[in-house]
């Protein structure tokens, strides 16, 4: 999973489960400690960050397996295909779907295009003049 899309997801308010040895995350910007390649490519994280880093953790953009992503679609998950190399994750609603380069991308896509779709809308009403 690429940084943007798993900072996307941490501010749509991603359930974050608790981390564990082996789970991928990037760190934040601004946590020191982390090297410019970490913070490009992401690490997958060591008990030593369990231990030692968990404020970086929880500050940084935890990045879901392809389960914890279907999961939090609950049940407007539909299906989840590829075709050639074009992955793609349709919900209950046949105008909602989502398109990447993995299953984890696609529905992620998804996850977020389902939370656009529940929250309401907090933008100011438009000035007529």
């Amino acid at each position: 999973m690429k940084r943007e899309l798993a900072r996307e997801l941490k501010v749509a308010g991603f359930p974050m489960p608790p981390y564990r040895a082996g789970h991928h995350f990037y760190p934040h910007e601004d946590d020191a400690g982390w090297t410019d390649a970490a913070r490009r490519h992401g690490v997958t994280v060591t008990h030593f960050d369990l231990e030692d880093r968990l404020q970086d953790l929880e500050n940084g953009y935890y990045c879901p397996n392809l389960s914890d992503l279907i999961e939090a679609c609950s049940d407007s998950f539909s299906r989840l295909y590829i075709l050639k190399t074009i992955w793609t994750a349709e919900s209950d609603n046949p105008e909602q779907i989502a398109m990447g380069d993995s299953a984890e991308e696609a529905v992620s896509g998804l996850r977020l295009a389902l939370n656009r779709h529940q929250l309401p809308d907090t933008r100011p009403a438009a000035q007529t003049g």
